[in-house]
């Protein structure tokens, strides 16, 4: 079925939204005003013609959008797109009731600046393999040879990559990678069905040496619980934070671009306030934000994964004289910290996954705690356990939206807390 609409707006889920008898219809790659002629398939539909474009719609930059599913919003004028990720923020904040929020400018990570991508090799029949992002809501790779989002260094290697993966992978064959840019090199994960055999090993390690790959690590998918096995570490992958060097274990969890990790961490230090002295770092990972406070704080950084504290404490080593650094493996969602263990520090800082932290907010409300800084990658929980602070006493500062995952529905944001 085909219909003639004109789009109201993009959605929070990056997709044009057309309002009908039936309900909202979502039109991808469509902006407000677009006048369209659309094919309908169930609630979401595409894009047959466009009879009239709107004056917020711009060419895309790569020739892989639109099918490509890594970017949803390349279509837009900057200026859409900057008041459009800010409008979400606020958008659900007011589904909890809170208007008043004050909203700081965006701050969008530059073109080419992602560090890390997680990418899909598929075998063919002839020819090099094919290595990309999937297509949206399909199973289909798309194979990208050019990219404005990536790090030059990632999308380079991926010429190479596609002609080792070729004669190793079947036809129709998948193969998970991901890659993150260190500051010494590339640090590339391969997903597998089993564990390599020595042929496979020693081809990796030529590899990684034609290369100049700093590590090359295998997961072994029909293990009950992978885990990554190093297969060649030329020299140990690292970052800084602040400055600070950080040997990252396979597998890390970074920000996703150096320019969004610096805008965190400078509004979290402007957050924290005069009388901050003890912090506590919950879901501290590796310590982005642990290592850029300990020469002038005493942190104790709390993370379930044991590899990511050794990696934090083994870089808070090297550091020389910093102020007391303690370190706790834990698993927040089963155990968060309770109010009797929160006393012993006036500020709490929390990075939580998409799915925010609801069980530790509410500890927290309960501690005698006065000031806070949380940082979320989900506008919605964001705005979830917000609302939960507020109600509970704390009076929320500004916001900053930070933008490291360019044309795409995704945003950080961070904001203090304060108890009233």
């Amino acid at each position: 079925m085909t219909m003639r609409v004109k789009i109201d707006h993009i959605g929070a889920g990056g997709d044009g939204v057309v309002q009908t008898a039936e309900g909202p219809l979502y039109v991808p790659f469509s902006v407000d005003g677009d006048d369209v002629e659309i094919k309908i398939q169930g609630k979401k539909a595409r894009i047959s013609h466009i009879h009239q474009a709107s004056p917020d719609r711009i060419t895309p930059l790569c020739k892989h959008f639109g099918r490509c599913g890594g970017c949803a919003l390349q279509h837009v004028s900057s200026d859409y797109y900057g008041q459009w990720k800010q409008a979400q923020v606020k958008m659900a904040l007011r589904h909890r009731g809170i208007e008043d929020a004050v909203i700081l400018p965006i701050e969008i990570s530059p073109l080419a600046s992602r560090r890390r991508a997680s990418l899909t090799a598929l075998g063919v029949k002839k020819g090099p393999a094919v290595i990309g992002f999937t297509q949206r809501a399909s199973h289909n790779v798309i194979d990208i040879t050019e990219c404005p989002v990536l790090a030059p260094d990632i999308m380079a290697f991926l010429g190479p990559l596609r002609e080792f993966l070729s004669p190793q992978l079947k036809c129709r064959e998948k193969r998970a990678i991901q890659i993150t840019l260190a500051e010494n090199g590339l640090d590339v994960i391969l997903e597998g069905s089993g564990e390599p055999d020595l042929d496979l090993r020693m081809d990796m390690a030529a590899f990684a040496d034609n290369q100049d790959i700093a590590r090359i690590c295998w997961q072994d998918m029909k293990l009950k619980n992978p885990s990554y096995e190093i297969l060649c570490e030329r020299r140990k992958p690292y970052v800084t934070f602040d400055g600070r060097q950080i040997f990252i274990p396979p597998g890390s969890f970074l920000q996703a671009t150096k320019a969004g990790e610096l805008s965190l961490t400078s509004h979290l230090k402007a957050a924290l306030g005069e009388d901050t002295d003890k912090i506590v770092d919950i879901f501290a990972g590796c310590g982005t934000f642990t290592l850029a406070l300990i020469g002038e704080y005493a942190v104790h950084a709390v993370e379930g994964k044991a590899d990511m504290v050794t990696a934090l404490k083994n870089s808070a080593h090297q550091m020389g004289k910093i102020r007391a650094l303690t370190t706790e493996v834990r698993d927040l969602f089963k155990r968060p910290l309770l109010p009797h263990e929160l006393k012993k520090y006036d500020t709490v800082i929390i990075d939580p996954p998409r799915a925010g932290a609801k069980d530790q907010i509410d500890e927290i409300i309960r501690s005698d705690i006065k000031n806070m800084v949380m940082v979320s990658c989900n506008p919605a929980t964001f705005a979830r356990d917000a609302r939960t602070l507020t109600d509970g006493g704390f009076i929320m500062g500004d916001i900053l939206p930070v933008d490291q995952f360019l044309y795409s529905p995704h945003i950080e944001i961070i904001a203090g807390f304060r108890r009233s």
